[in-house]
């Protein structure tokens, strides 16, 4: 199979409805603009209280060394732990501050509760077979110490017959990639990080219209991050008008939440044939 580039495929969004100015003066505009006055208010605040620092200097200094200490015996990233201890020796009532606020995650704690409720409801519906993990121990003990301990923490077993293709270039997995999503009789499901309208988008966004029209049932995650200037907010709406279910994870928000930390950077196709 030949990949046609001169076949753009399909496209959803026309000329000037893309990129950073669309961005600025859209739906993601107004929120940056709000996202913008609150971190200035947050600004504000702390500047409020660096009003009292020469009445409380020694206090300060001893807070930060505090501070220092604690994350020096912490179990941080070695690079977080450096970028932690520049920001509250420069800046020690907002850095402390805003390690507090960081660590506490106000925003994302409730999914990740949400997401490990689902795990353990779950956990009983893809069980691991004992034989394959008696056959694995006999042929690699080490791999199969390390496959019970991601099946018990995360709800991954191990299967048998199964097989890998490895490509070293994105052309040849681009080119199979077409292959299989046109073989497909039952199901699609891509998550992917970063979409964006071109060839590559617009022969795979092709394919998939075809296939929901023909009763496949088809169905796209991206993340959030692409309504910064690659697709507007109402993209899923589009997608959902060729029959494609589609869901963006962690959608921009006006509010200052260290939700967005969190990115959904998987990059998975699942074909039902």
């Amino acid at each position: 199979m030949q990949i046609d580039y001169k076949n753009k495929g399909l496209r959803l969004l026309k000329k000037g409805q893309k990129g950073i100015i669309h961005a600025i003066f859209s739906r993601f505009g107004l929120i940056l603009l709000l996202l913008i006055v609150q971190v200035l208010i947050l600004f504000s605040i702390f500047q409020w209280f660096e009003e009292f620092l020469p009445h409380i200097f020694g206090g300060t200094m001893l807070f930060t060394v505090i501070m220092v200490v604690y994350l020096l015996n912490s179990r941080l990233n070695p690079t977080t732990k450096i970028t932690w201890l520049i920001v509250i020796m420069l800046l020690p009532v907002f850095g402390v501050l805003l390690f507090l606020y960081t660590q506490s995650n106000i925003g994302h704690r409730a999914l990740k509760m949400r997401i490990n409720q689902i795990l353990t409801d779950t956990k009983e519906s893809i069980p691991q077979s004992d034989k394959i993990m008696k056959q694995l121990s006999k042929e690699n003990p080490g791999v199969a110490a390390l496959a019970h301990y991601i099946h018990r923490s995360g709800c991954h077993p191990v299967f048998e017959n199964t097989s890998v293709t490895y490509f070293s270039l994105g052309e040849e997995k681009f080119e199979e990639m077409l292959k299989q999503l046109e073989a497909a009789k039952h199901f699609i499901f891509m998550e992917y990080f970063i979409i964006d309208e071109g060839i590559m988008w617009g022969r795979i966004l092709e394919i998939l219209a075809k296939k929901a029209a023909e009763g496949v049932d088809v169905r796209v995650m991206y993340d959030g991050a692409c309504e910064f200037a690659l697709l507007p907010h109402d993209y899923p709406k589009r997608l959902k008008a060729l029959g494609i279910q589609c869901k963006v994870f962690a959608p921009v928000s006006p509010f200052v939440s260290t939700h967005y930390n969190y990115r959904d950077h998987r990059k998975i196709l699942v074909i039902v044939h």
